[in-house]
């Protein structure tokens, strides 16, 4: 594959995007605008991602088929040097107004027919609750590795959502059916939401906000506040939809509680990126 150095400006996001993001909790922004290579090395290091028996990995129910894998950036360099792209650098400390690091790195796969969903949740509750983090200041981050279309289970998010607090209710006892098995924190990371928010909390917003799914081709990048309200339904077509995700928090939000979590989920060294 080729590389180009397109869109590598250390520059924060255009003001009119900054105020999108304000204002809907996400912006999605075309191929190339954060590093016109970046595609092409995540998807050079994705068979090696998937096919590595790494304990950051999650399968999905029929326990065959790759879900995530977790803790990138602290276990493949190629992965790890896209977290510190000026581009990406500037537009997330642009958003955040401060240094940051990045707590967690993934890459989710949704296999055609067998990627399950991700029911309606907000991220930030499992950082609070897990990670002692006290303020929602994280920017995630997703690159998208395949084209993602209305078919291939999009995330769907309610715009302006974020704007409402915390809004999780329920806090699900026990492990997900299918992973019994499974270390305590798995429950956390399956189609079974363990905070999950209430059905009338969530048609309340989304008949006042309307409901978006971002689509686009690879290379399209994704970014969207962490108390956004969204989810995902299951992959029911015959082409897969993986994205890279970084989560970036600012260094002055280092979490509180430490070791609580595997490293892989929660970085345990919150030191300020320098751009490379």
């Amino acid at each position: 594959m080729t590389h180009d150095t397109a869109g590598t400006a250390a520059a924060p996001l255009a003001p009119e995007l900054v105020a999108r993001y304000h204002r809907d909790g996400y912006v999605l922004l075309p191929p190339g605008s954060l590093a016109g290579d970046l595609l092409d090395v995540a998807l050079d290091e994705l068979p090696s991602i998937l096919a590595a028996d790494d304990p950051g990995r999650v399968l999905e129910r029929d326990g065959r088929t790759v879900r995530s894998v977790y803790g990138l950036h602290r276990t493949n360099p190629a992965i790890a040097a896209l977290t510190r792209r000026p581009a990406l650098l500037g537009a997330v400390r642009g958003l955040l107004d401060d240094d940051v690091y990045v707590h967690q790195s993934k890459v989710n796969i949704k296999a055609p027919f067998a990627g399950d969903q991700w029911e309606w949740h907000q991220d930030y509750v499992y950082w609070l609750t897990g990670d002692g983090i006290r303020r929602p200041d994280l920017v995630n981050v997703a690159v998208f590795l395949d084209e993602v279309t209305e078919f291939n289970g999009p995330l769907t998010f309610v715009p302006g959502s974020h704007t409402a607090g915390l809004l999780a209710s329920t806090d699900a006892d026990g492990m997900p059916l299918g992973y019994e098995d499974a270390p305590a924190w798995v429950a956390t990371l399956t189609a079974d939401e363990k905070f999950r928010v209430r059905h009338c909390v969530i048609e309340e917003l989304a008949r006042a906000n309307g409901l978006v799914s971002p689509k686009g081709p690879a290379g399209s990048v994704l970014v969207f506040h962490p108390n956004i309200l969204h989810c995902s339904a299951a992959n029911i077509s015959p082409l897969r939809r993986a994205m890279l995700m970084f989560v970036y928090n600012s260094v002055a939000n280092r979490p509180e509680v430490t070791g609580l979590r595997p490293d892989f989920l929660a970085d345990p060294e919150p030191v300020a990126l320098q751009p490379i």
